[in-house]
């Protein structure tokens, strides 16, 4: 594989957890790991169902899309649970998905929390339809070696998914598409929609 592939990298901005009814969610694309050749904006509802149908849209719109070599998600879940449907996203975008987890989720607590929203059981079996959550371990562009979990749609195996995440992965434990999505998003944190 290519050190310069594409990769986007996809996360929420900060919101008010009991205020926002949206919140922007950013798509930065990266070249390799060190070169950022666009940044995208969509918005989507707080505890929303339409996080799927918002990320394929920004993403199938942008001039990028045909270059993409790998969506990067934090999470399988954005905009606190707005659910997103990881084989659905790989169906509409052709790109194969990742998502990139430091921990692995507490069942019991994502059901309780998911228990205070209508259509729990709907948003619960969606997330729990998305692929299982394997570990991974990988080495950054400086060589220093990290433990993360994952899931995947649309790559044949393990080490498909380690190559793109230590090519796209420079000093930190996360794809800098990711990283900067995230630190985008960061800089709302006050700011409400």
């Amino acid at each position: 594989m290519k050190d310069c592939i594409r990769t986007i990298g996809v996360d929420d901005a900060a919101f008010q957890r009991k205020t926002s009814k949206n919140a922007f969610v950013f798509g930065v694309i990266v070249r390799g790991y060190n070169l950022v050749e666009g940044i995208l904006r969509t918005m989507v509802e707080v505890d929303g169902w339409d996080a799927t149908e918002k990320i394929s849209e920004m993403i199938a719109s942008s001039k990028y899309v045909t270059q993409l070599r790998a969506i990067i998600l934090g999470s399988s879940t954005i905009a606190a649970f707005n659910i997103i449907d990881l084989r659905k996203l790989f169906d509409i975008t052709k790109i194969p998905v990742i998502t990139i987890l430091s921990t692995l989720p507490n069942e019991e607590d994502v059901k309780t929390a998911l228990s205070n929203l209508e259509n729990w059981n709907e948003r619960y079996n969606v997330l729990s339809s998305n692929p299982p959550i394997e570990e991974i371990l990988f080495k950054n562009q400086i060589g220093k070696q990290y433990k993360k979990f994952f899931q995947q749609v649309g790559f044949t195996n393990t080490e498909q998914v380690r190559e793109i995440i230590e090519i796209s992965t420079y000093s930190s434990s996360v794809p800098e598409c990711l990283r900067l999505a995230d630190m985008i998003g960061q800089s709302f944190k006050n700011y409400k929609i």
